[in-house]
């Protein structure tokens, strides 16, 4: 009998931290904007930006925390803001109005990869003698902000790459320096966000106004999507239960290993070599690259029970390779004891799951599964939470 835990970042928006992809870049617009001279308070902080553009949030927060005891470290917050200052990817994503999930992060991440591999198969003779080119199919004003590219002319169609990123020699872009800066300014964003988490959501679990209590000491395996502590800081959960899938936020940034960023390098830039972008090169290179659920070598009959509850995860083809295991470990039960749970938020959310879902397992094995209640759906909340936590597992026994 197993009961196994999987959770996104959804789980950390249930207990109403500020982890969206918008909060973390209204409050980064308030530090930007403001000279701190002193402790910071809640409203100093999210009072801005943050609750003119999330009100629900705004107001949840206030309703479960005791914001009035929030203390945030002037020094701290002067250091984001030195750290937003020079970098490329902060100045990039602040200018981007369209991006409003972390997933939407990701696609935008790979369409920068993608726009510089359009820029290279622009290099024709001509162009890189006299470094000029036009009517290349790469949005100008984005890369203007990285400093790829520059116009010096009235012709606004019209640019060229700055001497630091042009082979003079080989009459080329020097796109290994270009993949550096980029590469290096992307870990110091990762960086950047490590120290929100650390300095700013980390205030959060010292000032909770009441506790919820959901039995998670009934599950056996916990795998986390998130680089939060919440289920160690709210439910006292031991640490060595918990396996981050993607790294954990630490104190010291320096040795941070969050894994942030895409799940595959598109074709036209592999020949580049941008792996630095890449998740699970991260994961080796961070050493984030943890074992996921034990899956039976064979199929097999007489397995015990095992259910699979999946709270906050959009089950986007981001993670996919995780969530094929789920099923694979499904197929592989010919006893068809194991179950997987997931927890939704709305209807909508629910529907957005399940497309999610057929878009990267295939759609007999989901309509087959969810025929015969071995995948299920149920409604995100604590008492669901501790009626399917509570409820009992099959256990094989073996007859001799």
């Amino acid at each position: 009998m197993a009961k196994i835990l999987i959770t996104g970042n959804g789980f950390d928006l249930f207990h109403h931290l500020p982890t969206k992809y918008g909060h973390f870049m209204s409050i980064m617009k308030t530090i930007e904007g403001n000279n701190f001279s002193k402790d910071i308070s809640f409203e100093d902080l999210f009072g801005s930006f943050f609750k003119d553009e999330n009100q629900i949030d705004y107001k949840l927060i206030v309703e479960n925390y005791k914001v009035a005891e929030f203390k945030f470290e002037v020094d701290k917050i002067n250091d984001l803001k030195v750290s937003l200052h020079n970098n490329l990817w902060y100045k990039y994503f602040k200018n981007v109005i369209e991006i409003e999930t972390w997933i939407d992060f990701e696609v935008e991440v790979e369409n920068v990869l993608k726009q510089l591999s359009i820029l290279l198969k622009s290099e024709t003779p001509q162009f890189k003698k006299i470094n000029n080119y036009r009517d290349v199919s790469i949005n100008y004003s984005d890369f203007c902000l990285f400093g790829i590219i520059e116009h010096k002319y009235e012709d606004k169609e019209l640019f060229s790459i700055p001497e630091k990123y042009v082979d003079k020699r080989k009459l080329g872009i020097k796109i290994g320096h270009i993949l550096r800066d980029l590469s290096s300014s992307f870990e110091s964003f990762v960086v950047i966000f490590n120290k929100y988490l650390v300095d700013i959501v980390g205030v959060f679990y010292e000032n909770k106004s009441h506790d919820q209590i959901i039995p998670f000491h009934l599950i056996n395996e916990i795998y986390t999507f998130n680089y939060t502590p919440t289920l160690e800081k709210f439910y006292d959960i031991d640490k060595s239960k918990v396996v981050y899938l993607h790294g954990e936020m630490h104190e010291n940034s320096e040795i941070q290993n969050l894994v942030f960023g895409i799940s595959e390098i598109p074709d036209d830039v592999k020949i580049i070599k941008a792996y630095d972008f890449a998740k699970y090169y991260q994961r080796i290179k961070k050493n984030s690259n943890k074992k996921f659920i034990e899956i039976p070598e064979n199929k097999k009959s007489g397995l015990d029970e095992t259910i699979f509850y999946i709270i906050g995860h959009s089950l986007d083809e981001s993670d996919k390779e995780y969530i094929s295991d789920l099923f694979k470990f499904l197929e592989f039960d010919l006893s068809a004891n194991s179950k997987i749970c997931i927890f939704y938020y709305s209807a909508h959310d629910r529907e957005q799951k399940l497309k999610n879902l057929f878009n990267i397992i295939d759609k007999n094995v989901v309509i087959e599964m969810n025929k015969v209640g071995r995948l299920y759906f149920v409604e995100l909340s604590v008492e669901h939470i501790d009626q399917e936590f509570n409820r009992q597992t099959y256990i094989h026994r073996y007859v001799f």
